[in-house]
């Protein structure tokens, strides 16, 4: 009968699965962000008026804003994943 293999979570392991799913997090939400700039560009309109920046262009506001918005939930979700993994590791002992 086989072993089944040990599911042990290396510190490389769980940095690399956080990053990774960050940087994914990171491509899905400016993609998407992209998309609605294109789409809706009066929701993404920013005036900055303490900067001298007058205008900002709105497709790049919601690209930006999508992709730092899909690196946090991206990184969540890779420690959500790992967290989960380590209870379900810690119950099978």
């Amino acid at each position: 009968m086989r072993k089944p293999p040990d599911m042990q979570i290396s510190i490389v392991r769980t940095i690399v699965t956080v990053t990774a799913s960050a940087l994914l997090g990171m491509t899905l939400g400016g993609a998407f962000g992209y998309a609605a700039g294109h789409v809706s560009p009066g929701l993404f309109e920013l005036r900055i008026t303490p900067v001298a920046i007058e205008k900002l262009d709105p497709v790049a506001a919601a690209t930006v804003l999508g992709a730092a918005g899909g690196v946090f939930c991206g990184g969540a979700l890779g420690a959500f994943a790992i967290l989960v993994q380590m209870i379900a590791e810690f119950k099978r002992k």
